[in-house]
């Protein structure tokens, strides 16, 4: 670049304000991206062939993903025009700008530091490198100067290596760090076991005042290296330890198969030597001895390794991108435990992607060892804090580079959970749980062993935690998927720190659908192009936030102090279908990828059941790779596997994609018009022949011409849209044109799928009426729902990872067919409906753990036997009557403090108009404002009833004497018209099955101990359950369903609700 003011100059899309200094290969320039400050350097050698450029996109790619606290982070790259050589570019990278000075500045040459000191500037040092080899990339140019110390005193790593991808730049460009190259690298190979070595030869020369070799070319360091003695470090400086200086010489060890078994070990052992603990002195070649012939080691070995098929492995000398590691044909490999060869998994805390190293039974080969476990330093999670020397954790080894063992595992989260270990020793009042150490154990099995499990933990187990710290303990990676986004935020906001602040700090990370986040893109569009919304209060706050530098945005629309309305954050949050990734002139501010970049990095990843199928049905393209999956609040899993795969048509779908700027600009206009007006036909058509009801909905029981012959006009749009694609557009409108045309692909077979209805025994189609945000009126819309999701779920989920299920309701009734002869409740139910088949998967771990709460002296469950049967449909008036009539005296018993939960929207209307006029409490019905609100105003009343329905019979959490009554109207059994249940049914009578012992009564009681379950939410709390459906005692089933309710004592007289309620509980 040339020399003139800069001012007004731009490199890229970047603008820039200064430039910062000029070396002889590169220039590094300050500049500006909304608001926020940037460095840039600028490559003085002109890449002139396509090899070159791809190479240094190639490294750029790979060194854009490292994250960590310790290494400065580069957001962009790109190359600018040389205007001294029109057949050359400029490479160029954005760097995050950090003012200071480099440690060459800050620890001039000649000058000694206390080892204490040094002790300082390693740790974060070898912290970040390790993090870098574990996931595939050699520094490669490591020295004093590309070491940078910012305001706050804290050491980054910068400028990693570029000829190591074979760049044509200047050998001048790294010079400086030839006199701290190791002696492979000087002959050409780098690997990481070479930067152990230059971080050694620093560490000497902090501590001894000068480096080990004077020499500062290429041959002569190399000569001295190979036939002059070492200057011992205590020969120099008398003050450094013998331990120390054993340190020091084992990492400066002309072989490399003589140093540490990775730079990590290096600085601990620095640590243990500064400490006076006892060294673990195990070398890469000690190591390589455990190895079976499986293994893959991080440090790049130096000779070939097959894989277990026979082929060979990644070159170790080449340096590949980020968290991949190719494996034959190309393909990324993550060998599982297997029982037969009683191998171990273990991976680098933290890291979900890193290569896999198998040990042969490592436990046992070190149970000699006298090693006492380090401190644990937590220098390898991005986000860490380094604990002070005298700080010990005798736990924290567990967590270290080798995976422990199952009983040790057990061990350590027993200590952690019972009385006397790490929680009751900081929390003042803690509370051993019994039956949460159980619900550990059994997860600390299942994770150890890659055994999938199946545990029910009711209401106050304290399934969270119980979950929670065997992982982190661990090193695994998990992904824990919650039901819903309120269940993964407490998650996320109240449980995980807990853990983090009183067990162990570790990463973890948030992750919603791309529509939950600000679209920087799509927001900078609406303040340049809609004046309406540039005088709007609420977007001018949301773009000044976006725009503040040392605001904590992290684009999630549920982090706003304020409520935006819904109508701005339809314009501006994301959009797969409108989003170019990293051809956006923003993707360097992307809260998406910052969200995605977190997840790659953390050790739990928090989801919801949604996103969690959406990435199973990607192959895992979605999400980061793990080692176990967590399926809390399991018992959604069918429900929410079944809507996810739902085909949903609506005219919506297709007036939004016929508004689409590109499409009306290249397809023809005749194809517009009539695909409009095949659009009106079709839904004037279907509402001549589906009949909906009163209920709103029907099934599809033939093909609807009309819908067939709009899904032909879509896709002559398709057609059209790819014959008219222009030439030469820009990359980002390219990839939107290329997302467009996908898009209407989809849109036209999605269309043919569900008018055609032509598979009746995979798919149940139906047509509906709904109120549609945004939309006028009442609309129709025609769907396609899975009717078997069994197989789905297994090979996609169950086959791919090792999954723990979870819930307070996973139990019901039904027949056993691995078990025949036990006959209370099971998980024979939910292993049939998600594809664990109980004959199929013996190895499956079961446990039905114990309550948590004593139910049979504080609750009571009250079952009338004078009420009248249910009655659907007309005639119905008097059974409505009896049941409001029996709610009405409980409640006045209750003194309100009630949940009255329904089974329909029809029989709550009712019950409400008749109780409302001679009730005096607080009386809020679900419907009438949002269910926050409802929840809300019910906890601060006192005093309140509330009439719910199926959202609120589970997922709200009422404690203490606020909620002291909850009724159920009637068995919970699916409406006989809902299409999907509906279709099932007929499906399993055709096959002669026993359809309602095996899915219609198990999911009936499943449903009412979870409406159950909203009364006892701490041990303190009692109350009264009622069940007013005398089918209890009338039908053969009744015994069954009662037996597999909490043990509360049981009455059918109302005079012992009045008793219940006045009694006083004992006070201890």
């Amino acid at each position: 670049m040339a020399d003139a003011e800069v001012g007004l100059q731009r490199i890229g899309a970047y603008i820039v304000t200064q430039r910062l200094n000029k070396g002889p290969t590169s220039s590094l320039y300050l500049g500006k991206q909304r608001k926020k400050d940037i460095a840039i350097k600028v490559f003085q050698t002109p890449l002139v062939t396509l090899e070159a450029k791809e190479a240094f996109l190639l490294r750029a790619k790979q060194l854009k993903k490292l994250k960590h606290r310790q290494v400065v982070e580069i957001h962009d790259f790109g190359f600018v025009q040389d205007a001294d050589n029109d057949e050359g570019d400029l490479a160029y990278l954005v760097l995050q700008y950090l003012p200071g000075e480099t440690l060459r500045q800050h620890v001039p040459p000649g000058r000694r530091i206390p080892a204490d000191e040094v002790k300082r500037r390693l740790s974060p040092i070898a912290s970040a490198l390790h993090y870098a080899h574990v996931s595939g990339i050699v520094h490669g140019n490591l020295h004093p100067g590309n070491l940078l110390i910012d305001p706050n005193d804290n050491t980054l790593l910068t400028d990693f290596s570029f000829t190591l991808q074979g760049l044509p730049f200047s050998p001048a460009q790294e010079s400086t760090a030839i006199p701290y190259l190791a002696p492979e690298q000087l002959q050409g190979h780098p690997t990481a076991a070479g930067d152990q070595y230059a971080l050694a030869v620093m560490v000497y020369e902090w501590l001894c005042g000068q480096r080990p070799y004077s020499a500062a070319e290429r041959e002569q360091l190399l000569h001295q290296q190979t036939h002059d003695p070492l200057p011992t470090p205590r020969s120099l400086n008398s003050d450094i330890s013998p331990a120390i200086e054993q340190v020091l010489l084992q990492a400066l060890a002309f072989n490399p198969d003589e140093r540490f078994q990775h730079i990590q070990a290096f600085a601990d052992n620095y640590l243990r030597a500064l400490m006076g603990l006892q060294l673990n002195t195990e070398t890469k070649r000690d190591a390589s001895a455990l190895l079976t012939k499986h293994a893959v080691v991080n440090d790049f070995p130096r000779t070939p390794v097959k894989s277990v098929d026979g082929e060979p492995l990644p070159d170790p000398h080449k340096v590949y991108p980020l968290h991949v590691v190719p494996g034959p044909k190309n393909e990324v490999k993550a060998s599982p435990s297997s029982a037969e060869t009683q191998e171990e998994e273990i991976t680098p805390r933290g890291n979900g992607k890193a290569t896999r190293i198998l040990l042969d039974n490592l436990p046992g080969k070190h149970a000699s060892s006298t090693v006492p476990p380090l401190p644990n330093q937590q220098q390898d999670a991005a986000n860490s804090t380094p604990k002070e020397p005298e700080v010990l954790d005798e736990l924290d080894h567990a967590s270290s580079f080798f995976q422990t063992s199952e009983s040790r595992l057990a061990d350590i989260i027993t200590r952690d959970l019972c009385q006397g270990g790490i929680l009751s020793q900081s929390l003042p009042g803690y509370e051993e749980r019994p039956v949460q150490v159980e619900m550990a154990t059994l997860v600390a099995h299942s994770i150890t062993q890659g055994t999938p499990a199946i545990v029910e933990a009711g209401t106050g187990t304290g399934k969270s935690l119980a979950y929670l710290v065997p992982i982190v303990r661990s090193g695994k990676v998990a992904i824990i998927s919650t039901a819903n986004k309120a269940l993964q935020e407490q998650l996320f906001y109240k449980d995980i720190p807990f853990v983090q602040q009183h067990i162990k700090h570790f990463d973890a990370a948030l992750v919603k659908g791309i529509g939950n986040y600000v679209c920087i893109d799509r927001l900078e569009s609406e303040r340049t192009g809609m004046q309406f919304y540039a005088k709007n209060r609420d977007f001018t706050r949301l773009v000044d936030i976006t725009n503040d530098p040392d605001a904590k945005f992290n684009g999630d629309f549920e982090t706003l102090d304020f409520q935006l309305p819904a109508d701005i954050r339809s314009k501006v949050c994301g959009d797969s279908d409108q989003c170019a990734w990293s051809k956006c002139n923003f993707y360097s501010d992307c809260y998406v990828r910052e969200m995605r970049e977190k997840a790659a990095r953390a050790q739990i990843i928090v989801v919801n059941h949604t996103l969690l199928l959406l990435d199973a049905a990607m192959d895992g393209f979605l999400l980061p790779e793990r080692d176990v999956i967590v399926l809390d609040e399991a018992h959604h899993l069918e429900e929410e596997a079944t809507r996810s795969f739902t085909i949903t048509i609506s005219a919506n779908s297709v007036t939004t994609l016929l508004a689409q700027r590109m499409l009306k600009d290249h397809t023809l206009l005749s194809l517009q018009d009539e695909a409009s007006k095949v659009l009106n036909n079709t839904w004037d058509r279907l509402k001549l022949v589906v009949d909906l009801g009163f209920k709103g909905r029907a099934n599809l029981q033939s093909p609807i011409e009309e819908g067939l012959k709009l899904a032909t006009v879509i896709t002559d749009l398709a057609d059209s849209l790819r014959k008219q694609r222009p030439k030469d557009l820009p990359e980002k409108e390219s990839q939107l044109y290329d997302k467009l045309l996908k898009r209407t692909q989809n849109l036209a077979h999605n269309i043919r799928t569900v008018f055609s209805a032509d598979e009746p025994s995979k798919f149940v189609y139906y047509v509906e009426r709904v109120v549609s945000g945004g939309q006028r009126g009442i609309q129709l819309q025609v769907s396609a729902a899975p009717l078997d999701v069994t197989e789905w779920l297994k090979e996609r989920l169950f086959d791919k990872c090792n999954v723990i299920c979870t819930s307070a309701t996973l139990a019901t009734i039904g027949p056993n067919p691995a078990r025949p002869e036990e006959k209370g409740p099971n998980f024979s139910y939910f292993r049939r409906r998600t594809g664990l088949d109980p004959l199929e998967r013996s190895d499956v771990i079961e446990r039905i753990l114990p309550l948590a709460f004593d139910y049979e002296s504080n609750a009571l469950l009250y079952i009338p036997r004078d009420l009248p049967a249910p009655v659907y449909g007309a005639g119905s008036d008097d059974y409505t009557k009896a049941i409001a009539r029996e709610m009405y005296r409980l409640v006045k018993l209750s003194k309100g403090r009630a949940f009255l939960l329904f089974s329909s929207r029809r029989m709550l209307d009712q019950a409400f108009d008749l109780m409302a006029p001679h009730l005096d409490y607080l009386l809020l019905r679900q419907g009438d404002m949002p269910r926050i609100e409802l929840t809300r105003q019910f906890r601060e009343d006192k005093g309140a009833v509330l009439f719910g329905l199926k959202s609120f019979w589970e997922g709200v959490d009422i404690a203490g004497e606020t909620l002291s009554l909850v009724v159920i109207d009637k068995l919970p059994f699916d409406p006989p018209d809902d299409p999907v249940h509906e279709a099932r049914v007929a499906q399993m009578k055709a096959a002669g099955e026993n359809w309602f012992g095996i899915y219609v009564l198990p999911q009936a009681v499943l449903r009412l101990k979870q409406g159950l379950g909203r009364l006892l939410r701490t041990r303190d709390d009692r109350g009264v359950m009622a069940i007013l459906d005398t089918r209890l005692y009338t039908k053969g089933y009744g015994k069954l369903v009662l037996d597999a309710l909490p043990p509360a004592r049981r009455t059918a007289s109302v005079k012992d609700v009045d008793r219940f309620f006045n009694e006083e509980p004992a006070p201890f």
